[in-house]
């Protein structure tokens, strides 16, 4: 069968979404270490990873995707909602399957290319929770490549004495994500990550350091700690 140029793109991009996943990590990684101070709120380190993930998946020819009834979308999106209502009271996480318990959303996602093809653009859009949910009994492909979670301490302030609850929480919110399944036993998501950003240096958060390796170990998860660097 002859391939298209945009197929080829996308089997060599298949074997390699977490090259661009990693090399959107690092390069925000780098980005807050070196201008800490730039980072003002959260908001803040979701708007630049939304455009350097943006930029990793221009370079590999493949931002946006037509859906099933001809809209064309980008892949990379904040506030994806979940497919699975949540109870996130105190430090906690867990799914509910029934009212009041609401959906919560994912801070960064990229969307899977041929999941965007196969449905309709109500379906990727997420927002109508019954069909969203009617669609996923069906979904050949995960629907997600990514999804991140982003937590962010400011340096002006001491560090919350609750700070690794804070991040378990978001861990065991992705971790529950990728062991998700939809349609025939397919998994919602392929990827998940962890991002904390701490406007402190590596001195004053060492301890949390530790606290977020042993985190990811035992969930079995990329969790990450970037600091701001010590000033001259």
């Amino acid at each position: 069968m002859l391939k298209t140029g945009k197929t080829i793109v996308e089997v060599e991009l298949a074997s390699n979404w977490n090259d661009v996943k990693n090399l959107t990590v690092n390069r925000l990684g780098d980005a807050f270490q070196k201008h800490a101070n730039c980072f003002f709120t959260e908001h803040d380190v979701h708007s630049v990873l939304y455009n350097i993930a943006k930029e990793e998946l221009q370079l590999n020819g493949i931002m946006t995707e037509e859906t099933y009834d001809r809209h064309r979308v980008r892949l990379v999106h904040h506030e994806y909602p979940t497919p699975f209502r949540c109870d996130m009271r105190g430090y906690g996480f867990e799914i509910k399957y029934e009212k009041p318990y609401r959906r919560g959303h994912y801070d960064l996602v990229i969307l899977n290319p041929k999941f965007v093809r196969d449905n309709k653009l109500d379906v990727v859009y997420g927002k109508d929770y019954q069909k969203f949910k009617s669609a996923m009994r069906d979904v050949k492909v995960e629907p997600l490549i990514w999804a991140c979670e982003v937590i962010f301490f400011s340096g002006v302030k001491k560090l919350s004495k609750n700070a690794i609850k804070i991040i378990e929480q978001d861990t065991l919110k992705v971790k529950e994500t990728l062991r998700y399944k939809v349609g025939q036993n397919v998994n919602f998501c392929k990827i998940g990550s962890v991002l904390v950003f701490a406007g402190h240096n590596a001195e004053e958060t060492s301890d949390l350091k530790q606290q977020v390796e042993r985190l990811g170990k035992k969930h079995e998860l990329e969790v990450s700690l970037s600091t701001a660097q010590p000033e001259k």
